[in-house]
């Protein structure tokens, strides 16, 4: 068997050999070394000659007294890696005792191909791939100049590209072929710190969340950028829904208050002012909400007994009783005993068996206490007792009993007035006066008087088995009077004419000297008081019914002709039911 000689194992290897002496002259030099190097030279060349980048890293790490050492170069077809080892190592802290130096030379194509067939880093590579691949978010790795150096499908997909063609090419380009309305990448490398933006891609009409985040190097120049995005067109497709659902709901919670509005009056509340419809509507809200301590205030007449058992028939309590008692109705000691009851001969004339008191009765229910500023003052004290402790005694009781009730309170006096001329307990005023409700006087809506005037006119029509109806002339009387009795007035006016009158229309309706408007102010001493209004309702109603006919002529439904005159649906209805028009 012929042996190899060193000589022939070193022209042979796959590797490059170089040695070299302290000077940087070559001893020797094989053909994989030339090969690398990209050099036909031969022994005794300095090597600063072929190459002097390499030959000052070599000489630097021989004045060092270096021991053993890898460095990476790039030779003229791409790195090499370098492993240069002194042949003499007694000495390893001056090149003084060095022979010279042997230099090993692989390129870096070689050296990684064989990296990557180690177990480890096979691993390495096959979870960095899988998580790139399977990721449900799209991944770009970028390289400090803002090239893309890897991007998974997700990433590629959601722009509308193909990872081919985004690997080398510049991130900002996204952007300035209008792929994407802004590209993140650019703001990171200037300004050197994680970012999130929305993003829109123009071409897929999609939203994407991008956050990026820099890797910096040792040297604190960015190395990468890592871009993460997440598809975020589901996401603002259903805020778009949430929004539309929303406007649904506000619709539907405006549809459903005009309607409640609408149920008022099949329960004898009439509201067609803007004044009465707000009131009703905080009625309605304190009703279902059960709140207690509501002072219903406004002159006499205007239907605040009324009001009281409408929040009672509106609420939870509704199955539960509701008592009412008028405070002016009665002397102070029967008033005390009706409101909180007594024991057995409590006072002379006492029932031997006792009586419980109104509050007792309206336990779980409503108690309305109407006229509460007539109520005498001693009553007061105890009342107050009542409403802060939710407990009475009775007169002559030594033992307080629970009471759970919602308290309405009424009064056509100014309470405030009252509490300053000490005639009404300011304690008592503040404890009732949580829910304040103030009823307008009818001379201050006047579009609901004919309303109310038909519905009574109907009601005794019936009750009296008459067929009246109002003239235009009366329409104009009841118009312009001012009712100082309120809707009480109006409705025994209705109630007297509609038995009392003869003729089936009714020509005037009220009492001798009331048949002309009376002014509700009294007239300016400079200027004479204007003449009281003539069918201005009227006038109004005809308008509305002309403007209703002309546009039923251009719309085909209760919406369209809501959008049209701008009103709510609701509105609508009621307006075409009031005309006795439809849409055909």
């Amino acid at each position: 068997m012929t042996k190899l000689s060193p000589e022939t194992i070193l022209q042979h290897a796959c590797i490059g050999v170089m040695g070299l002496d302290n000077n940087g002259i070559i001893q020797y030099i094989n053909p994989r070394a030339q090969e690398l190097l990209v050099c036909d030279t031969h022994n005794g060349i300095s090597l600063d000659t072929i190459a002097p980048q390499i030959w000052k890293q070599v000489k630097t790490l021989i004045q060092q007294g270096m021991n053993e050492q890898a460095i990476h170069i790039q030779g003229p077809r791409g790195g090499i890696e370098m492993v240069v080892s002194p042949v003499d190592k007694k000495a390893k802290t001056s090149s003084d005792n060095f022979n010279g130096v042997v230099c090993f030379l692989r390129s870096h194509e070689k050296f990684e191909s064989s990296a990557w067939q180690y177990p480890t880093i096979k691993e390495m590579h096959l979870q960095f791939q899988s998580l790139l691949d399977h990721s449900y978010y799209g991944i770009y790795i970028i390289d400090g100049n803002g090239i893309v150096l890897r991007v998974n499908d997700v990433a590629a997909g959601l722009i509308g590209m193909t990872k081919e063609e985004m690997v080398g090419m510049p991130i900002g380009e996204l952007a300035e072929k209008g792929i994407v309305d802004q590209a993140l990448s650019p703001a990171i490398l200037k300004s050197k710190k994680p970012l999130t933006r929305p993003l829109y891609v123009v071409k897929s009409n999609k939203y994407i969340m991008a956050s990026g985040m820099p890797i910096f190097d040792k040297k604190g120049d960015i190395r990468f950028v890592v871009v993460i995005e997440h598809d975020m067109t589901i996401v603002k497709e259903l805020r778009d829904q949430l929004k539309h659902a929303r406007q649904v709901a506000d619709t539907i919670k405006n549809e459903l208050s005009d309607r409640n509005l609408l149920e008022l009056k099949s329960h004898e509340v009439i509201a067609d002012s803007p004044a009465m419809n707000q009131l009703l509507t905080v009625l309605l809200k304190l009703a279902k909400m059960d709140a207690s301590n509501i002072l219903i205030t406004g002159e006499s007449g205007t239907g605040k007994g009324f009001l009281s058992k409408f929040v009672h028939q509106n609420g939870s309590r509704k199955d539960k009783p509701f008592i009412s008692i008028n405070c002016a109705a009665l002397p102070d000691m029967l008033l005390e005993a009706e409101l909180f009851g007594y024991e057995k001969g409590a006072f002379t004339g006492a029932s031997n068996t006792g009586k419980a008191g109104l509050f007792e009765l309206a336990n779980n229910g409503t108690i309305f206490l109407d006229e509460i500023g007539d109520m005498p003052f001693p009553i007061q004290a105890k009342l107050l007792k009542c409403l802060d402790d939710g407990e009475i005694r009775r007169l002559g009781g030594t033992k307080s009993i629970k009471v759970d009730c919602i308290v309405i309170a009424a009064t056509n006096h100014n309470l405030e007035k009252q509490v300053q001329q000490k005639k009404f307990r300011q304690d008592l005023y503040f404890r009732l006066n949580i829910f304040p409700v103030h009823i307008p006087p009818l001379r201050e809506r006047r579009e609901d008087i004919l309303k109310i005037c038909d519905f009574y006119l109907k009601r005794y029509n019936k009750a009296y088995n008459q067929k009246k109806r109002f003239s235009e002339k009366c329409i104009e009387q009841l118009q312009g009077y001012h009712f100082p009795g309120n809707v009480r007035e109006l409705k025994n006016i209705i109630k007297n004419a509609v038995v009392i009158k003869e003729n089936n229309v009714l020509d005037t309706v009220l009492p001798p000297g009331k048949n002309k408007a009376v002014p509700i102010s009294p007239p300016c001493e400079e200027t004479a008081a204007p003449p009281a209004s003539k069918g201005l309702n009227e006038e109004i109603l005809a308008f509305e019914r002309e403007k209703l006919t002309q546009a039923l002529n251009h719309c085909t439904s209760t919406r369209i002709l809501a959008d049209y005159l701008g009103v709510s649906q609701s509105t609508v209805v009621r307006k075409l039911k009031r005309h006795g028009l439809s849409v055909e």
